[in-house]
């Protein structure tokens, strides 16, 4: 009997630790996956804002540079400005030096003349002098008509009179010829001071955009390092959705090709009850027909927003004519929407690969007036090892879609 008891002691011992055993390995695939989850998404975090930080200064960079560039724009048109200035001042230079020579001419001409005028004047003084003093005596004591000596008198005056009027006129002409120069080596001279300015202007216009096209060419660089980083990071991002997607899709083990993933942390459902009921247009809510709204909300807080359906509806106007195309989404300003366009599939693992989610049309058998048949909108995050992609669902967790339901996709930019 006592062996019977420790048999049974025994057994429901051995019972509980196999119970323990089971349990431990039971829980521990599941902490280490938790543990596994909460590595990835930390550094995916990290990578995150690295990216996020590039894209900061790359858009910094990229401001800077196109001010460089305006202010290249206005640099060339002051130096355009400064040689065409000193085009004309050169102009003007050799048109003073024209005029000083010319008005140095005509002083010299009018030298010439004064002293062929003052030769004639000694001439006739001369002249006179010599008759007056001999001649005109003698005729005055002889002649008994002194009228013709004062003719003779007033002859000699007469001429006199005649050469100082002409010295006086090339006195003042070469006066005038003079005053004329003196202005014209004074504009002469502030001419080739301008110019003298304007060479100095135009050196250092010169080396400021020599300067600036440095700086433009360093900006440039630094632009081309940036959007490499950010890819970089980008990248880490999309290679550690990836890890995430497929330990999260194969604890959820959904069928077909684009299959739900889990929900991350920024997944919302549209038929969540705090905002399900929120009207679109007329009719529509977001519940009924907030799959594309609910996805790009989605995308938006991917990239670092905080909305909700709700807040993002009140960022977008949407189709209130009623009928099958009441609560269609027209705009929104929480993204860049580039509307969508025909299945391509490369251009979806481009995208992918860049750490970028894309969101996909998904034909469901319902006319919802489109081009692409598309009636549903999900996200995708990754493609998969597998080659699935991984999908965060408005309608819900746990669903798939094949390849061929797929008509169309989105390129969503922040």
């Amino acid at each position: 009997m006592k062996f019977s008891i420790f048999n049974f002691q025994f057994s429901k011992f051995r019972n509980i630790v196999v119970i323990i055993l089971t349990m431990t390995f039971i829980f521990l695939p599941m902490t280490a996956m938790a543990d596994s989850l909460s590595s990835l998404k930390s550094q995916q975090q990290y990578y995150q804002q690295q990216a996020a930080a590039a894209a900061a200064a790359k858009a910094a960079k990229a401001a800077q540079a196109a001010q460089i560039n305006k202010d290249l724009t206005v640099v060339a048109g002051q130096i355009t400005q400064t040689s065409n200035s000193l085009d004309s001042t050169n102009d003007q230079i050799t048109e003073a030096n024209t005029n000083i020579a010319d008005l140095e001419a005509k002083i010299k001409t009018a030298e010439d003349n004064l002293a062929k005028e003052q030769n004639t004047m000694s001439a006739v003084v001369s002249s006179w002098y010599m008759e007056g003093q001999a001649g005109l005596l003698e005729a005055f004591l002889t002649s008994g008509q002194i009228s013709d000596i004062v003719a003779k008198q007033q002859y000699y005056d007469s001429i006199k009179q005649q050469i100082l009027g002409e010295m006086d006129q090339i006195n003042k002409l070469k006066d005038d010829l003079n005053t004329q120069k003196a202005t014209q080596d004074q504009q002469l001279a502030n001419l080739n001071a301008l110019k003298n300015s304007q060479i100095e202007q135009q050196n250092y216009l010169e080396s400021r955009k020599t300067m600036q096209s440095q700086l433009l060419s360093n900006t440039a660089s630094a632009i081309t390092a940036l959007a490499a980083e950010q890819q970089s990071a980008e990248q880490q991002v999309a290679a550690l959705q990836k890890k995430i997607d497929e330990i999260k899709a194969a604890s959820v083990g959904a069928g077909g090709d684009v299959v739900s993933a889990g929900e991350a942390s920024w997944y919302y459902q549209q038929t969540d009850d705090r905002w399900a009921g929120y009207k679109m247009g007329r009719y529509a809510t977001i519940g009924t027909y907030g799959c594309l709204l609910t996805s790009l909300t989605m995308i938006a807080d991917f990239y670092g927003s905080s909305y909700t359906p709700v807040t993002a509806a009140q960022h977008s106007s949407f189709n209130t004519s009623g009928g099958s195309a009441d609560g269609a989404m027209i705009s929104t300003s929480i993204v860049s929407d580039g509307g969508s366009q025909s299945i391509n599939w490369n251009t979806v693992d481009t995208e992918l690969a860049s750490g970028h989610p894309v969101v996909l049309g998904v034909a469901l058998g319902i006319d919802m007036g489109n081009s692409y048949g598309v009636s549903h909108f999900v996200v995708v995050t990754s493609k998969m090892s597998n080659g699935k992609y991984a999908m965060q669902d408005p309608l819900g967790t746990g669903r798939g879609y094949n390849k061929s339901q797929i008509k169309a996709y989105r390129i969503i930019r922040k």
